[in-house]
């Protein structure tokens, strides 16, 4: 008879392939849940930079649309750091449309915007652009349409500093707002020197590289006079041109890449609500704020008032691995 109490057992041979077949499995499922881990990882870090960088790129691009044709301009952003002089055309600063992409001394890009906010807050712009040039004189000119006491309340609060402190105020002499005068017809003069740098106020007078430039500017400091009326600071500029468009600015703006010691990549600042028409220099009067770091590269040029730039910047993953992402963008006028 058989013996119904005996036990089989697994053989020595039959154990050592299950766990050799359990190793190989531990160690595909291992590979594969790091595997899984790290691509979690790169592709949030890739998401982080690519949707700050977008961010950013963006808010250039809005800043830019509002830019006032023929004020921008590079600056080698070193050399206003250490405020050399003289500021030099070719040495120290470029027009925009000068300066070729991808050099390394022309870094900033500065401009000065017309004021949108208080132009398109409501139905009916609180400063038209339109200028009574027939009746103007060297005091004064009459902008039909517009609400100058509306856009005053705007324009101050938006150019209150981190301390509350107002500005530009269109009521106070010390603290005006400034108009360009756009080219139209025949009602206007020195064309040539019409957007100047100097004469906007952007690189000091007298710091060309031919010598100072005549004493007619091309921006006007200005206060209201009632709810239409725009008046010239007197004895601030010499003689005005005035054309039947105009644009109203209160602040100009600068973006610079700065080398971050740290990590040894960039932070892009902006600078912004400061008066270069009332003596302001970006550096030492505008209110800084960062943009974007880590930034990789930071580039520009300018071709027939349309602007383009490229932005690049990395996110760390762990050790020495970085992630990158480049956004390119053009604004057109």
């Amino acid at each position: 008879m058989k013996n119904r109490n005996i036990k089989r057992a697994f053989s020595i041979l039959e154990v050592i392939f299950v766990l050799v077949i359990l190793g190989i499995v531990s160690s595909i499922s291992s590979q594969i849940i790091v595997q899984v881990y790290e691509n979690y990882i790169t592709q949030k870090a890739i998401y982080n930079v690519s949707t700050k960088t977008e961010l950013v790129a963006n808010q250039i691009v809005n800043r830019l649309t509002y830019r006032i044709q023929g004020t921008t301009i590079s600056k080698d952003h070193q050399a206003f750091l250490t405020q050399p002089s003289p500021y030099r055309e070719g040495v120290h600063w470029k027009k925009l449309q000068n300066v070729i992409i991808g050099g390394e001394q022309y870094t900033t890009i500065e401009w000065i915007g017309y004021d949108n906010d208080s132009f398109s807050a409501e139905e009916n712009p609180a400063w038209s652009g339109i200028a009574d040039y027939e009746n103007a004189t060297n005091l004064q000119f009459t902008t039909p349409g517009s609400n100058l006491v509306k856009a005053e309340s705007i324009i101050k609060n938006l150019s209150k500093d981190e301390a509350g402190t107002v500005q530009v105020d269109l009521s106070d002499s010390n603290k005006p707002a400034a108009v360009l005068f756009e080219e139209q017809d025949n009602h206007y003069n020195l064309a040539d020197d019409r957007y100047d740098p100097i004469c906007m106020g952007l690189i000091q007078h007298g710091q060309s590289a031919t010598g100072t430039l005549s004493s007619t500017d091309c921006i006007f400091s200005v206060n209201r006079s009632g709810s239409n009326i725009l008046q010239f600071i007197v004895g601030s500029q010499g003689a005005k041109v005035i054309s039947e468009r105009y644009k109203l600015a209160w602040s100009a703006y600068a973006i610079a890449p700065e080398k971050n010691a740290k990590t040894g990549l960039y932070d892009l600042v902006l600078y912004s609500n400061y008066q270069p028409w009332n003596g302001d220099d970006y550096i030492a009067d505008g209110t800084k704020n960062i943009l974007l770091r880590n930034v990789s590269v930071f580039k520009f040029s300018e071709n027939g008032g349309t602007i383009q730039f490229k932005l690049c910047a990395q996110e760390n993953i762990g050790q020495d691995y970085n992630v990158s992402t480049c956004k390119e963008k053009v604004v057109i006028r």
